[in-house]
């Protein structure tokens, strides 16, 4: 007799279909449904696919396309390593090294996400990164996560290493700085943050 665990009932095959397709939000739901760990023999080459890819792209100067790959990548090993957890699964911060420019603190909602706070950076606009956001957890296939500005700031690494918050954003107001030093400390551990006016 099969259980559900086996790899050949019908759980195990749609399971397999929403991962190929990335449908994120979806196989979270199922992962937690079934109580099933999520399958390292479907994971692992799909991580290895995009980490290979991702690293053609950057080298070929598609640092866009790269990114988008690297954080699927990032997706699936956190589902691997600490299960369906959607909080794990997308970065509390992307702050590149030697970052100078705008961010953005955002929270998400629904699809497995409840006031998760999350920061961004890049693009010429506060409302880009927001737009850009929105468009990463759609990649994710998190289908039904709402995307909403905290509040923005600009971030620059400086010289010495220190990383500086500070600023607001005209369109969305000022983001919780002492919180956004503290996500970019725990992303970066060992630069030190501070926040000015």
């Amino acid at each position: 007799m099969k259980t559900r665990n086996t790899p050949n009932t019908k759980p195990g095959i749609g399971l397999k279909r929403l991962l190929s397709e990335l449908r994120l939000e979806a196989a979270v739901r199922s992962l937690k449904r079934s109580g099933t760990p999520p399958p390292p023999e479907i994971l692992a080459p799909m991580v290895i696919d995009y980490e290979i890819r991702s690293r053609e792209l950057a080298a070929g100067g598609e640092t866009g396309e790269a990114r988008r790959l690297s954080r699927r990548a990032a997706a699936l090993k956190s589902l691997l390593a600490h299960g369906p957890n959607p909080a794990r699964m997308v970065a509390e911060v992307e702050l590149p090294e030697g970052y100078d420019g705008k961010i953005l603190m955002v929270v998400l909602n629904g699809g497995g996400f409840a006031d998760t706070a999350r920061l961004r950076s890049g693009d010429d606009w506060h409302r880009e990164i927001l737009r850009n956001t929105r468009a990463e957890l759609r990649d994710l296939g998190f289908i039904h996560t709402r995307v909403d500005s905290l509040g923005g700031a600009y971030a620059r690494f400086e010289p010495d290493g220190r990383v500086v918050v500070w600023g607001t954003s005209d369109e969305y107001g000022c983001c919780d700085k002492q919180e956004a030093a503290r996500m970019i400390a725990r992303a970066h551990p060992g630069k030190p943050v501070r926040t000015e006016a």
